[in-house]
This record gives structure tokens, sequence and C-alpha cells, in this order.
């Protein structure tokens, strides 16, 4: 079973596209002609007016992709079903933690992509934010072992190229920094769904008492003050951009 056929009931209600960062990945996939999303879950962060095909390994979250969405295929990123150099471009938004063989995958996309990967991941030497350094530290211990570091594509990929994701004060996209200065949302179970790293951890109650006390009594405000006043933050997300390997 899918691990989102499992967590991800509800997950396009909480997890939608953010204009703002969706500018910033379309700028990587400028002249793309067709592409394929892996891991595409409900269908975030998908160029209209392209040829853009859906690949995902949860029949739940297909499910839920709209009646206009682009076509959605079930599968995996280590078994693309298509033809070799069949799309321009490929891409995917926060899935290469799920990956099952991150190496196989990268050889199916230089398979069946002609020009570019651009990807939108985590990098896991960039310090922890106040979420995962004051309440959650298994959340950055976790995400450090299973998001890709900047050395894995390298023996895969050329012309790489890493710029920051700014993530926007009030970002659209429920993912686990998307509430950076918003932080009682963290409180909410429903919000905490959608956020994959969460269902990994065990014994939350802790954390989510102390941050409950830390916003209570001002803590929360008094250790970050740098915060107040932002618009975006950089918090270690990156949107990473390849050539692909012939």
């Amino acid at each position: 079973m899918a691990k989102y056929d499992q967590i991800g009931i509800d997950y396009s209600s909480n997890r939608k596209s953010d204009p703002r960062i969706a500018e910033q990945i379309y700028a990587k996939l400028a002249g793309a002609t067709s592409i394929v999303n892996i891991g595409a879950g409900a269908g975030s962060y998908e160029m209209e007016n392209v040829d853009l095909t859906a690949v995902e390994p949860s029949g739940e979250m297909i499910a839920q992709r709209s009646a206009t969405a682009h076509p959605a295929v079930q599968a995996s990123a280590e078994n693309l079903p298509f033809e070799s150099k069949r799309f321009s471009h490929a891409m995917t938004v926060l899935s290469m933690h799920h990956w099952t063989d991150r190496p196989q995958a990268f050889r199916e996309i230089n398979r069946v992509t002609r020009e570019r990967f651009v990807a939108v991941t985590w990098n896991p030497e960039a310090p922890p934010f106040w979420l995962t350094k004051d309440y959650f530290p298994g959340i950055y211990e976790t995400d450090q072992k299973i998001f890709p570091f900047l050395s894995d594509f390298e023996a895969f990929f050329d012309d790489i190229q890493v710029s920051p994701l700014l993530i926007p004060e009030d970002c659209q996209d429920g993912f686990l920094a998307a509430y950076w200065k918003r932080p009682s949302a963290y409180l909410d179970p429903e919000l905490r769904k959608s956020i994959s790293t969460f269902s990994k951890l065990e014994g939350l109650e802790e954390g989510l008492q102390k941050l409950t006390d830390d916003l209570a009594n001002g803590t929360w405000k008094q250790r970050n003050p740098e915060l107040l006043d932002v618009k975006a933050l950089d918090v270690g997300y990156i949107v990473f951009s390849a050539k692909i390997r012939d």
C-alpha cells in the first residue's frame, strides 16, 4: 500500500499550490514543452497549457485530483511507464524523500527526459528552524536521513543549479515549514495530518505541550523576534534544476 493511501485522506484541502512558490518553480521550467510530474499527489504546482502527465503511486491521492487536472498514471518514480525521452522536463515537489530507491528513480528520470529535471526538496545540511530545533528535534533528525543530499545528484545529472525556496508568511501550501510565522497552526491535528514527517514520530505530546505553553506565556515571541517583521523565509528548502545526462 502506498504511504499516502493511509495518510493522504483530505490531503488536497490542506496542500494547495501557493502562487509565490509556483512562480519560483515555473521559472526553472521555462521552455518546457512536455513534463512528467513525479509524486504528483493531488495536482499542486502543475503548469497549465502544457503537455503534462502526473505520476502518483497512491490511488487515494489520484482520487483527490480535480476533474480538470492533467491525466495521472498510478506508478512509482522507480518504474516510469513511458518510452525513452518522452518528456522535455521532469519535475517533482517534495516527494523524493518518499522514494524507496532514489538512484533507480534518477536513472528512470534520465531515461524518459530529454532536457532538465526540476525539483523542490529540502537540504539536510541546512540548520533546523524553530519548530524542529525547539519542539520537535526528532523531525529534524528523521528528515536528515530521508532527504537527498546535493552530492547525491552529482552522479546522475549535470549543470546542477540550486536556489533557496522562499516561503511566504501566509503560505497556502501546508508542508512542514509553511506555518513558520503561524506557530499555533502546528497545534491543529488536521493540519499535522498533511505533514508526512509527523506521521513518522511517536510521542508528540511533549513538544505540543511545550509549544502551547510558549505561545501562551509569550516565550515563542521572545525567542523568535526576528521573524515578526519578515515576509518570506529561507529554512533550507531549495528549488533544484539539473541537465539530463544522456
